[in-house]
């Protein structure tokens, strides 16, 4: 892409810029353009996805970072080393490519202008297209040196995700075929991609079967040295296990050793067997484990390796997050509790005496979902919780909690805590009038309150789950209405609040209208979701988008 061919700006934006500008500083409106220009590319190039199976987007996609305006803004890279091997080699001789072209359209007569503002009938005419054939795509070996050479200009590369699976329900469904992936992958992996970024990549996320661990990690000399950030997905079956030690293990224990700035470090997945691998890393911070449900349900020992790897790193964690994983579960009671009842920490045991001292947030679900919220399983994870997050000043509750779920969560957490509690943010089902009022006095030092709803229920109405655009405003209504009647127990502290809601087809969307009402009944709230006087599109840039990205897709553009 050319450089010369830079996005047009409003008119009426220029005009405006002009109007603040003195005459003779009107020449700073050509610095001013290319400022822009420069904002605009690098929001254009900034994320590269080698996702797709066709060879035309693969083709198009590297003919275009061969221009090193482009390749020099490329920040992050997603690959999936099947697809691309795909796009290389196809698996059988592709058709002639071809294109629509829209053909210009002649001006219209002044005569025909006039008839179409008379007479309704009279419509603008449906674009017409052409149709040309497109050249014919490089053989196999020449989009391999291609893909090599454009590989080259990814100088400022700072996150790589690689992702390498195959294997469906257990199932092995090898594609490409194996042959050309031994080939590729390898090459790919050492020749292409570690020797351009191992210098400059600061986030690396590897989401693999532990088969093709050893064909992706970089040999000794490419090592990358400067990762602040590593997230490992691995998935391996039981007759693999015993590769994962040889394989995994050494690798993750040098890449903690060898970046001494690792801070963040996420495991997923069969991931267990590193954990007692894993010495004291100096400065990290943030450690986020996906871990079975059954470990956080009998507690973990001393002797235990989760134990023991947050005893090593106790005294520079900050940020943890305990996700669990679900596995085929044995109950160990279905009696309820008593929510008033004090925290049993023989469940927990021995880790009730390894505190993190320094933990600033914690981030949590809990083991199983559904309505099991009352059972001694949901409260010997809740004990082990609490005590992990004791001097925490920040919780992450991702469970969808009942209002009473939640009331005991709060309630056990502020037993024994160490400092008060600023930041909560809570997923609920069903969203009351008071529920807010709940969390407040409970916590009643909070500054920063988050709340991810399912659904409103007024006071004195059943729950209900409609996707009809009139009731749900019907329905907000009357809640917002029933808040500004019913007022809230007063909260100084709270200055910024966010209530979001899963919207059918959109994902999560904030409630400005629900955000309105309790800054008014709670006057100290003076921002929504960190914006002071937001309005809907300032809130909607924060909104989490949809995603839809799979393998195999046909996605005709790299660049997200």
């Amino acid at each position: 892409m050319s450089t010369d061919k830079r996005p047009e700006l409003p008119t009426e934006l220029w005009l405006h810029i002009a109007e603040m500008l003195e005459p003779k500083e009107r020449h700073k409106l050509i610095g001013l353009n290319r400022l822009f220009f420069e904002i605009a590319m690098n929001e254009r190039y900034r994320n590269l996805s080698l996702v797709s199976p066709d060879g035309a987007n693969l083709v198009e996609t590297m003919e275009r970072l061969l221009n090193p305006d482009v390749a020099k803004r490329v920040r992050t890279l997603t690959i999936w080393p099947e697809e691309v091997c795909r796009a290389i080699y196809p698996e059988r001789d592709e058709p002639p490519a071809f294109k629509r072209v829209p053909i210009p359209k002649k001006p219209d007569t002044i005569w025909r202008r006039v008839k179409r503002r008379v007479s309704k009938k009279d419509t603008s005419p449906e674009p017409e297209y052409t149709v040309i054939q497109l050249p014919d795509l490089p053989r196999p070996p020449a989009r391999r040196r291609m893909l090599k050479q454009a590989l080259k200009g990814l100088t400022n590369l700072e996150e790589l995700y690689i992702k390498r699976r195959v294997r469906l329900n257990h199932a092995w469904q090898p594609m490409p075929p194996p042959e050309q992936m031994i080939m590729f992958l390898p090459t790919c992996m050492q020749e292409y991609i570690w020797p351009v970024v191992r210098k400059s990549i600061r986030k690396l996320t590897l989401d693999v079967d532990s088969l093709f661990f050893e064909d992706i990690i970089p040999g000794q000399d490419m090592f990358p040295r400067n990762v602040r950030h590593f997230v490992l997905r691995l998935w391996s079956s039981a007759r693999e296990n015993f590769k994962v030690s040889d394989e995994v293990v050494p690798f993750v224990r040098q890449l903690s050793e060898k970046n001494r700035n690792l801070e963040k470090l996420s495991l997923e997945g069969d991931c267990q067997v590193i954990w007692s691998a894993l010495g004291t890393i100096p400065n990290l911070r943030d450690l986020e484990l996906h871990i079975p449900a059954q470990l956080i349900v009998q507690g973990p020992t001393q002797d235990t390796d989760l134990h023991q790897l947050l005893s090593r790193n106790a005294d520079t964690i900050q940020h943890l997050s305990i996700i669990p994983v679900n596995t085929p579960r044995r109950w160990i009671s279905s009696d309820s509790f008593d929510p008033s009842a004090e925290p049993q920490w023989s469940q927990v045991g021995a880790t009730s005496q390894a505190t993190l001292p320094n933990l600033k947030s914690l981030k949590f679900k809990f083991p199983w979902r559904g309505q099991e919220s009352e059972t001694l399983e949901w409260r010997a994870a809740l004990d082990y919780f609490v005590h992990l997050g004791k001097s925490a000043t920040s919780l992450t509750i991702q469970d969808s909690l009942s209002a009473t779920g939640l009331e005991s969560t709060l309630r056990a957490f502020n037993r024994i805590r160490q400092e008060p509690l600023r930041e909560l943010h809570v997923d609920v089902t069903v969203l009351r009038p008071d529920v807010v009022e709940i969390i407040v006095k409970i916590c009643p030092n909070l500054v920063k309150l988050n709340i991810v709803y399912g659904t409103l229920c007024p006071d004195d109405e059943p729950v209900s789950w409609t996707l009809n655009p009139a009731l749900i405003e019907a329905v907000s209504a009357k809640f917002i209405q029933q808040v500004k009647d019913r007022g809230c127990h007063p909260c100084p502290s709270l200055t910024d609040i966010s209530l979001m809601t899963y919207a059918f087809g959109k994902g999560l969307k904030y409630h400005l209208p629900l955000m309105e009402t309790y800054a008014g009944v709670l006057p100290s709230i003076v921002s929504f979701a960190g914006i002071r006087n937001p309005t809907e599109d300032a809130l909607g840039h924060l909104e989490p988008k949809m995603a839809f990205l799979a393998a195999g897709s046909g996605r005709n553009s790299a660049w997200s």
